[in-house]
């Protein structure tokens, strides 16, 4: 699920919460990154805090894909 630009981190991290399984960032590079870490949570934040649009472009990736649906406000529609 690619996300949409302008996608706060915070408002994924607080959705990941949400979530049993895990859920992962994936970035434009390939870096796979999960978001229930707390290390990847500071990490994340720490590049966000200089290039804000970094998060645009990744996509989500939920180990149970029922709970896809906690994140369909952040990801663009694919269904056009």
């Amino acid at each position: 699920m690619e996300l949409k630009d302008h996608v706060k981190l915070v408002d994924l991290i607080q959705k990941a919460k949400l979530c049993s399984g895990d859920v992962y960032y994936k970035s434009g590079e390939g870096d796979v990154l999960n978001l229930k870490s707390l290390l990847t949570q500071l990490l994340l934040q720490s590049i966000v805090d200089t290039d804000s649009s970094i998060l645009a472009g990744g996509q989500i990736v939920c180990f149970n894909d029922d709970e896809a649906i906690h994140f369909s406000e952040y990801v663009k529609d694919t269904k056009k």
